[in-house]
């Protein structure tokens, strides 16, 4: 009896939705340089125009617009990249994992951080990993994330898991919430930003004092990455 290989399991499209400059401000990287990596780009060499394909698994999804699963993955991108990884390599990876772990996600699954070893032996990658940049990232990273049953993350906490702060896929399209009210942080920090003190918007919404400091702390280090 021939074993059938097991379909991906996908979440469904649109838990969480991202543009790719409101990624990139998250991901503390350029527009430019996050849409070529979901996305792909044409590049030129020896008079040849040339497409580098994106390092996601980008099937069904529409262009300029990214899942909370993206997210996560771009994360883990942007850290082989910091680790010197260079692209092909990153794509290699991720298309080998996808294949043995039957998800498009591999980067958002719960057992990346116990890679190291097969990486370094497979890929044959052990002067870059050997410095545990990327692993290192992975075991703090993933202290603030929730999983599901299946190991994929479902909800990341920016500040920290102890913190009010949540991108939950399944709320608020993964907009920043206040985790127990579910108000956007960036509506409160509007009204912060226009005049009103931190204890006026907390008793207009009716919510702790911790609750806008923390959407008002977080709005603030985005507003920095929007600037960088």
């Amino acid at each position: 009896m021939v074993e059938r290989t097991p379909e991906p399991i996908k979440p469904a499209l649109g838990t969480g939705i991202y543009t790719i400059s409101d990624a990139a401000r998250l991901l503390q990287v350029s527009t430019q340089k996050l849409k070529g990596w979901a996305e792909g780009y044409v590049y030129r060499r020896n008079g040849e125009t040339r497409k580098s394909g994106p390092i996601l698994d980008r099937e069904g999804a529409q262009p300029g617009l990214l899942t909370f699963y993206d997210l996560i993955e771009l994360f883990f991108v942007r850290e082989f990249r910091a680790a010197e990884v260079d692209l092909p390599q990153v794509r290699k990876v991720a298309a080998i994992l996808r294949e043995e772990w039957h998800t498009p996600y591999p980067f958002a699954q719960k057992k990346v951080v116990e890679l190291e070893r097969q990486l370094v032996i497979r890929l044959e990658m052990a002067t870059v990993l050997g410095r545990q940049r990327l692993f290192d990232f992975a075991e703090e990273f993933f202290v603030n994330l929730d999983f599901d049953e299946h190991g994929l993350a479902r909800a990341w906490h920016p500040l920290g898991p102890d913190k009010l702060i949540v991108l939950d896929p399944h709320r608020s399209f993964g907009a920043p919430i206040d985790v127990r009210s579910g108000i956007r942080t960036d509506i409160l920090y509007r009204l912060f930003k226009a005049g009103d003190n931190l204890q006026t918007v907390a008793d207009w919404y009716e919510l702790p004092l911790e609750t806008v400091q923390q959407a008002v702390e977080f709005e603030e280090q985005w507003q920095r990455k929007k600037a960088a």
